[in-house]
């Protein structure tokens, strides 16, 4: 938006209050899509790239799990381009991951915080679409990664929209949107170091500490004051 760094105010996605949780045993690395599942995901590419970690690393396909959970609506999931569903299954049939990837689909609300504790570190492969690009730096944040933080779990994401900035504080890792062979890097760098997803939930549960809804409407409150006041304000 090009507005001077006095006329704008940063106040960071809230998230509910969620009761912690350990991470599971590292002898298993279980890693979570979370989000719609349809086209423009980038979920392809995270298919790639694992197939790719295990075939440089076989010995790895035993101790790496990937869950896909999310919503699918009709008209995404069924549109015109066919069933993206079946699609997604048949890539993970060529790819030979079938052995691999777990299913939530249409996952409910009230299941949302343990489905994301029960893994380590939620990926997220988002390629931005051509109308947030006309957007500029218009870019909203995630609510994926807000769950994520509000459940005390590290990220690996694209760079797309606001992402790298929200997983820039040690919660989690950054790779350019549609590179898959940097995805895999990042997969196949987590497997071999598990350790990573404890630190980066350490820092997430951190950062989701800081986010509550009642701090958050806080800073909306002392915003508005400030505005409605006339005194200045910024970043």
């Amino acid at each position: 938006m090009q507005l001077p760094a006095g006329k704008v105010a940063v106040i960071n996605h809230a998230n509910l209050a969620i009761a912690a949780v350990a991470l599971p045993p590292l002898d298993t690395l279980h890693l979570l899509y979370f989000g719609f599942i349809y086209r423009g995901k980038g979920i392809e590419d995270l298919l790639q790239a694992l197939a790719a970690v295990f075939q440089q690393a076989p010995q790895l396909r035993d101790r790496v799990r990937l869950t896909l959970a999310g919503g699918t609506a009709a008209e995404m999931a069924f549109g015109a381009g066919g069933n993206y569903l079946e699609q997604l299954n048949r890539q993970i049939a060529d790819l030979g991951l079938s052995g691999s990837i777990d299913w939530r689909l249409n996952l409910p609300a009230s299941e949302i915080a343990q489905t994301i504790q029960a893994h380590h570190v939620m990926v997220l492969p988002y390629r931005e679409s051509k109308k947030l690009g006309l957007l500029g730096r218009q870019r909203g944040t995630s609510g994926a990664l807000s769950w994520a933080a509000a459940c005390g779990r590290g990220a690996i994401t694209s760079d797309a929209r606001a992402f790298a900035e929200e997983v820039a504080s040690g919660n989690g890792a950054i790779y350019p949107q549609g590179d898959v062979a940097a995805l895999s890097a990042q997969l196949l760098r987590l497997a071999q170091t598990p350790t990573l997803a404890r630190e980066w939930a350490e820092r997430a549960a951190h950062i989701g500490g800081q986010r509550l809804w009642p701090l958050t409407a806080r800073q909306f409150k002392q915003l508005f004051e400030q505005a409605i006041a006339g005194a200045p304000y910024g970043a």
